[in-house]
């Protein structure tokens, strides 16, 4: 019985949890309303005080679970055979942990979430330079800073709505472009 009780404490938690993951990918920090999740997922919000206690610490949590995905993404990268379409595919299988990345870049000024920015993205980049690094065809110093010039132009630019591939290949094309001008001179 015991048992029973405790999955059910954990599965009422991950739905929480995935709710408000959702809501922040989408609207970020300000979308998360105890009121409002209460309500989509038709529970009493005294649930979600008896898991996080308040709104703090469910920003808390809902970090960590988005590093957690870090790490699954960050092994996958490290399993791919080429950036495209490789790459690609990983970024449209992984379209919520990304979108809550631009929405830790577009709320950067609270510590927790520029803190959790930069944690995400050196799990990422650790995987990603070397088949990057091939890709463009250039050492991986200069890869590092060719990475970091196209993550800020993509977070920048991304919306849920042109969140594809071909925005992936374009802006690829762009930075391929860049360097084979500057490498052809």
């Amino acid at each position: 019985m015991e048992k029973t009780t405790e999955l059910g404490k954990k599965g009422s938690y991950k739905i929480w949890m995935d709710t408000g993951y959702g809501i922040f990918c989408k609207e970020g920090p300000s979308g998360i309303v105890v009121e409002r999740l209460a309500r989509e997922l038709n529970k009493n919000k005294s649930g979600f005080y008896h898991f996080f206690g308040d709104r703090e610490y469910f920003f808390e949590t809902m970090m960590k679970e988005h590093l957690e995905r870090a790490d699954e993404i960050a092994d996958r990268i490290r399993r791919i055979g080429t950036f495209d379409p490789d790459f690609y595919q990983i970024m449209m299988d992984y379209k919520n942990p990304v979108l809550f990345q631009m929405q830790l870049v577009k709320n950067r000024e609270t510590e927790l979430f520029a803190k959790t920015f930069q944690q995400f993205n050196s799990k990422i980049v650790g995987a990603v330079i070397p088949v990057w690094s091939d890709h463009l065809q250039v050492p991986c110093d200069v890869a590092i800073s060719l990475w970091t010039i196209a993550r800020d132009s993509f977070y920048a630019r991304i919306t849920e709505e042109n969140f594809n591939s071909r925005f992936f290949d374009d802006l690829v094309k762009e930075v391929s472009t860049l360097v084979n001008r500057q490498f052809s001179n």
